[in-house]
C-alpha cells in the first residue's frame, strides 16, 4: 500500500504528542466500552504497541486508538508504539479500513460515511471509477457490506442523524437500529421499482414506517420484508390493485400494519406458489427413486400423501 509496516520501528512515545487519525472511521465510543480495558492497562500496563506514523513532530495513530484514550485518562506518560513513515492518503484510509472495518465492534455507519472519500481517492488513482471487485479488494469488505453501506450512504441526512443518535447507546437499549434502516430502503427501494409512482414522497413513506414500528404496529424486520412481497403481487398472481391500495393504507397515518396488509393482499398466492415449488421439488426427487428401493417409511409417507391428494382432487368440481 505505499508503507510497509516491516519497517515501523517500537519506541516509547509521549502520550502528547499522539494524535487521533482523521480517516478513522469510527465516531465514537459507547458508555463503558474502555472501563475493562482501561482497568487491564491500569494493572498491567499496555501489552500491545500502538502503531502511529510520524508527520512533523507529531504521531498520527493508525492502529489502538482505545490504548491511548485510556492512556490519557490513566495520565500516562508515555507508550510503547511502532512508528512507521507517513502513508499516502489512499493508503492511510484503506490502512484504517483494513484494520478496523471488520472489527465485530464496528458500527456500519462508521464505515459508510468514509466509503465514497475511498472511491473518490480510489477514482483519483485510477482515472476511473472502481469497480465493486476493486473495492472488495481494497477495502477488505464482503460485497454485502459495500451494498449495505451504500443504503446507509444514500439515506438522507436527517435519517443518518436518528440512527447516529440511536447507535451512541448501547446496543441493547437501540430501536432505530442500522438493520431497520437498511432493510426499510430495500423495502421501499422494491415497492417503487414494482409499482412505480406509488410513492410519491419517500421521506414521508420513511416517517411512517418508523413512527409504526416506534408504535409497534410494525413488529420487527421480517415485517419489512413483507413489503417487497405485495408489491410484487403481479408475480405471484394476486390482484395488483388491492396490493397497491393495501400498501398506500400502510404508509398512511393509521394503525394498519404490514402484517394485515399482507394477510389482506398475497398471503395466499405465496402460499400456492410454495406448494407448488415443494410438489415439483418432490416429483423431481421421485423420477431418480426406483420402488423397489424405497424404504417403508417412505412407502407409508406417499401413501398418505396419495389418499390426501385423491381427497383434493375428489372435492374439485
Amino acid at each position: 500500500m505505499g508503507t510497509n509496516a516491516s519497517d515501523a520501528t517500537l519506541e516509547m512515545l509521549p502520550v502528547e504528542r499522539i494524535e487521533r487519525n482523521p480517516e478513522n472511521p469510527r465516531l465514537y465510543f459507547r458508555p463503558g466500552e474502555l472501563e475493562t480495558l482501561q482497568h487491564s492497562i491500569a494493572q498491567h500496563g499496555i501489552q500491545v504497541p500502538i502503531n502511529v506514523y510520524r508527520k512533523g513532530s507529531r504521531y498520527i495513530l493508525i492502529d489502538g486508538e482505545r490504548r491511548w484514550k485510556c492512556a490519557l485518562k490513566l495520565n500516562l506518560k508515555k507508550v510503547p508504539a511502532l512508528v512507521q513513515d507517513e502513508p499516502s492518503q489512499l493508503t492511510n484510509i484503506l490502512l484504517m479500513f483494513n484494520i478496523h472495518a471488520l472489527r465485530e465492534q464496528w458500527d456500519l455507519l462508521t464505515i459508510a460515511v468514509k466509503l465514497p472519500r475511498v472511491l473518490a481517492l480510489l477514482e483519483k488513482e485510477t482515472g476511473r471509477p472502481p469497480v465493486e471487485q476493486e473495492i472488495i479488494d481494497k477495502t477488505g469488505l464482503n460485497r454485502s457490506a459495500i451494498r449495505r453501506c451504500k443504503l446507509l450512504i444514500e439515506l438522507p441526512e436527517m435519517y443518518r442523524e436518528q440512527l447516529l443518535e440511536e447507535l451512541h447507546k448501547p446496543k441493547s437499549q437501540q430501536k432505530l437500529t442500522e438493520d431497520f434502516f437498511i432493510e426499510m430502503e430495500r423495502a421501499l427501494k422494491t415497492c417503487e421499482r414494482a409499482m412505480p409512482g406509488l410513492i410519491d414522497n419517500k421521506n414521508k413513506a420513511r416517517d411512517i414506517i418508523i413512527k409504526k414500528y416506534r408504535n409497534g404496529v410494525v413488529k420487527d424486520l421480517v415485517d419489512l420484508r413483507l413489503l417487497p412481497r405485495i408489491a410484487k403481487a403481479e408475480k405471484v398472481g394476486a390482484n395488483t390493485q388491492l396490493a397497491a391500495s393495501a400498501l398506500q393504507r400502510i404508509l398512511s397515518q393509521n394503525d394498519y400494519s404490514i402484517e394485515a396488509g399482507y394477510e389482506d393482499t398475497v398471503s395466499w398466492a405465496y402460499s400456492e406458489r410454495d406448494i407448488v415449488q415443494r410438489i415439483t421439488t418432490i416429483v423431481e426427487r421421485l423420477e431418480d427413486i426406483e420402488p423397489d428401493e424405497m424404504e417403508a417409511d417412505v412407502l407409508k409417507a406417499l401413501r398418505d400423501l396419495q389418499k390426501r391428494i385423491q381427497r383434493l382432487l375428489g372435492s374439485v368440481r
